[in-house]
């Protein structure tokens, strides 16, 4: 045999052997691939499938980085498809094997007219039931309630009006009562007139719990919040709560995240020796349905502490209020301090009663308005020799004060920063005026 058929048996070899390496490189990442994710997205209410939602899958390892081509750890991967007809899906695991690994991803579902769900890792082969609910039109405020005992051992609370912890138990919601860490138990009370109700997780029918699932599903308490107060344990669910004004919340007790610890209390400008942070929705006007639309905003105070006072049926009052008006200067010094009555749509206008002040100014055009939420709104003109300042409406309450800062100036155009303070008080206030500032010392 010639030197020709020699080099033609080497070469058919050669070939023979890169294809079986070629498919026994194939079936071992193969073997290794990680098995697709497959599963089913229904609305939460009456179980029908949601079809062409967007389902992502994605996945972080070494790979080339899209701006300048290095090599990189945290790449991102991802594999996208839409559920079909029945709401179904199957997803592969993104990204190669030998650069990803073969555990699971992070699944997230967006479809048009309904919430996004960030369901969380899910491991290969994962069969997901996802549960997701319409866009709620109802954006109500919530955020992360705060509760505990302080270094000295004293408990605080958290009121839904003020947004804001407090020692004083006779302002808070919801305060708590005991707490042991091993095994987790929590005894939290309500004020007289308010009410509690827990629903476990369990109890929901929730098949595939995702972020902020807890305030999620569940709109209704389907019993009054009536319980003065509640044990908890190791057992997550929703926490139902009616306030002593007859106002509704919903907090979410996840006892993974709900931990007892130390540390700085936020709106307290305490430290804690134990600390329970729950997340909330809260209605700060009539009605019980609480749905839950992400992203949360806070709770405004002035407007919950107004919208508090509004009656459960009937329309608002669009009564005359009594208002007290504080001028101070940059030190906190008061200057001055009226009373007046204000008529809706009828402006006021009032001289200064302040006889120590290094400027002259007289408020005019007080008006009180109601807007389309039937709140009150206050708005002024505070006018000086060398400065003018107009107020938009804001929103004053008796619970509050609202603060307006002014930058003044006196015929010597020095400067002379003012802070005035608007309070509403109760019709039996008194005489409407001025009164003298308290003396030093009193």
């Amino acid at each position: 045999m010639g030197r020709a058929g020699r080099f033609r048996r080497l070469a058919v070899g050669l070939v023979v052997t890169l294809a079986a390496l070629a498919l026994l490189v194939w079936l071992v990442l193969w073997w290794l691939s990680p098995a697709p994710v497959t599963g089913r997205l229904v609305e939460y209410h009456d179980d029908s499938p949601v079809a062409g939602a967007t389902i992502t899958l994605s996945r972080q390892g070494w790979g080339l980085s899209d701006h300048d081509g290095q090599l990189i750890w945290d790449k991102r991967y991802e594999a996208t498809v839409t559920t079909d007809p029945e709401g179904r899906f199957r997803l592969p695991m993104p990204g190669p094997v030998w650069l990803v690994g073969g555990g699971g991803g992070r699944l997230t579902v967006e479809a048009e007219g309904f919430q996004t769900l960030e369901a969380g890792y899910v491991a290969p082969g994962a069969e997901p039931n996802l549960q997701t609910v319409p866009d709620r039109d109802d954006r109500l405020p919530g955020g992360t309630a705060y509760l505990g005992w302080d270094e000295a051992g004293e408990p605080f609370g958290w009121s839904f009006l003020d947004h804001a912890p407090a020692r004083d138990l006779a302002r808070v919601d919801l305060y708590p009562l005991a707490l042991s860490r091993e095994p987790l138990e929590v005894t939290l009370a309500v004020p007289d007139g308010g009410g509690l109700h827990f629903v476990p997780a369990a109890a929901q029918n929730i098949t595939t719990p995702s972020w902020g699932y807890l305030l999620r599903y569940l709109d209704v308490s389907p019993e009054p919040p009536a319980a003065s107060r509640l044990v908890l344990d190791d057992t997550p669910g929703t926490l139902f709560l009616r306030t002593p004004q007859g106002r509704h919340a919903k907090l979410a007790w996840e006892p993974d995240a709900v931990t007892a610890m130390s540390g700085t209390v936020p709106g307290l400008e305490a430290s804690s020796e134990r600390l329970l942070s729950l997340r909330f929705v809260y209605r700060p006007g009539p009605g019980h349905e609480l749905p839950y639309q992400p992203p949360l905003g806070p709770v405004d105070p002035a407007r919950a502490a107004l919208l508090a006072e509004l009656p459960e049926e009937a329309p608002p009052a669009k009564r005359a209020r009594v208002y007290q008006l504080v001028v101070t200067d940059a030190q906190g010094r008061e200057l001055e301090r009226q009373r007046v009555e204000l008529v809706p749509g009828v402006p006021v206008d009032l001289a200064s009663c302040a006889e120590e002040a290094p400027l002259a100014w007289r408020f005019e055009a007080l008006r009180l308005a109601y807007d389309a939420e039937g709140l009150p709104r206050l708005q002024l003109t505070l006018d000086g020799e060398r400065f003018v300042h107009h107020s938009a409406p804001r929103l004053v309450g008796t619970r509050h004060a609202t603060v307006l800062e002014v930058m003044a100036f006196d015929t010597d155009y020095r400067r002379h920063d003012l802070r005035v303070r608007l309070r509403e008080l109760p019709g039996d206030a008194g005489l409407v005026g001025c009164s003298a500032p308290p003396r030093p010392g009193r």
